[in-house]
């Protein structure tokens, strides 16, 4: 049976990082899905209509993933800091897999270290700091398996979820 990885939490906290280890170090027969991808948009304007089209690319990426018989291991990432979020993409899905819902946590202290290495590499805006440090709180109430990644090394954290996968 095929594995269906969700990995969510704050931007910066190592989402895309994690994912992509799992995928090349890991995991075998693995696709990587970085929900970002689906909503690079310039310029970045949230609203309903691509909300829904940015969720409908997602669904169709993961359904091709789940119906390729050599995938084994599908891994996909995103700022995932509501529930509704993660049962719309669920409700849209075909197939059988063993689901795992992932929700990377840490100190404020550490995703500040973490994301501001990121604004320090040109990855990320230091104005964005506040809205990832204030969504730490949010990941409580998602039905997912927390991994507190204060201090964790990425091979720490790969090996930490992986001991949550079956048929590994």
């Amino acid at each position: 049976m095929k594995n269906l990885i969700f990995i969510g939490g704050p931007m910066g906290i190592g989402k895309t990082t994690i994912g992509k280890y799992l995928v090349e170090h890991s995991l075998d027969n693995a696709a990587f899905l970085d929900g970002d991808w689906c909503w690079y948009l310039n310029p970045f304007v949230v609203n309903d209509e691509n909300k829904q089209m940015v969720q409908k690319n997602i669904c169709f990426l993961l359904n091709s993933f789940i119906k390729n018989s050599k995938i084994e291991n599908i891994v996909f990432v995103w700022v995932m800091h509501q529930q509704e979020i993660i049962d719309e993409l669920l409700a849209k899905l075909d197939g059988s897999f063993n689901f795992y819902s992932f929700s990377l946590i840490s100190s404020r202290k550490e995703l500040a270290k973490r994301f501001l290495s990121d604004v320090n590499s040109g990855i990320r805006e230091k104005e964005n700091l506040e809205n990832a440090l204030s969504r730490i709180k949010l990941y409580n109430n998602i039905n997912s398996i927390k991994i507190d990644v204060t201090g964790l090394t990425v091979e720490q954290t790969a090996n930490k979820l992986k001991s949550y996968l079956s048929n590994e």
